[in-house]
């Protein structure tokens, strides 16, 4: 397969370059295909390309390599360059905020523990402690610190369990002290339409949080 294939545009050209091909066999392949476009275009008459990589994520170094075989070219400019594929850290990220973390363990107090995602606790947070996290909590532990819920701003998440010695729980920027009560393993924290800190019931979820009551049936 050719280390690049030149395609015509109604507006340009467009350069497909080959994932498997190195960045050496690229660039030579580059400079023969410019070389020719240059011969058959004017020269004051500026002339775009569409860069499309497929399943290679170029470099800021590669990117670089192939910006200085056009440099021979004034009148060549790349117009976008495309990949099929996406940037691996943005998606990295969005696997993260969607994960849900199985935490076990004891917090201790003066500990803080954060997370992307939501959170399955299964441990033990001492009075002092702190478990923060992007998403929801799912409390199948004990719980006796400091519990955050949407770390990030996330009005939508909620807070799943028996929440009755926790000393703190907020969920974004809304902070509740806990005091006497009759919580259960079935109490759903959450913020209304009132942007109040209200607490209901797990069937609660299914017409509020759609999404994460089918999530809290599969734990």
């Amino acid at each position: 397969m050719e280390a690049v294939t030149l395609k015509g545009r109604k507006d340009g050209f467009e350069l497909r370059l080959a994932a498997e091909a190195s960045l050496a066999e690229i660039a030579a392949a580059l400079a023969t295909l410019l070389a020719r476009v240059a011969g058959d275009t004017k020269g004051t008459e500026e002339v775009a390309f569409v860069l499309e990589t497929g399943d290679r994520l170029l470099s800021e170094e590669q990117a670089k390599a192939v910006q200085e075989v056009f440099a021979a070219y004034p009148h060549f400019k790349i117009q976008t360059i495309h990949a099929d594929v996406a940037a691996t850290a943005p998606l990295r990220e969005k696997f993260r905020a969607k994960a849900t973390h199985l935490v076990g363990g004891v917090l201790r107090s003066g500990q803080e523990a954060d997370y992307t995602g939501d959170v399955l606790f299964l441990g033990n947070l001492h009075r002092g402690a702190t478990l923060r996290t992007t998403g929801s909590i799912f409390v199948m532990g004990t719980v006796e610190g400091l519990l955050i819920a949407g770390a990030m701003g996330d009005q939508e998440a909620v807070i799943v369990g028996d929440i009755s010695s926790a000393g703190q729980i907020r969920i974004a920027d809304t902070l509740e002290i806990i005091d006497k009560n009759s919580y259960t393993a079935q109490t759903t924290s959450y913020i209304d339409d009132l942007h109040a800190l209200v607490h209901g019931k797990v069937p609660d979820l299914a017409k509020l949080r759609p999404k994460l009551f089918r999530k809290l049936e599969e734990l």
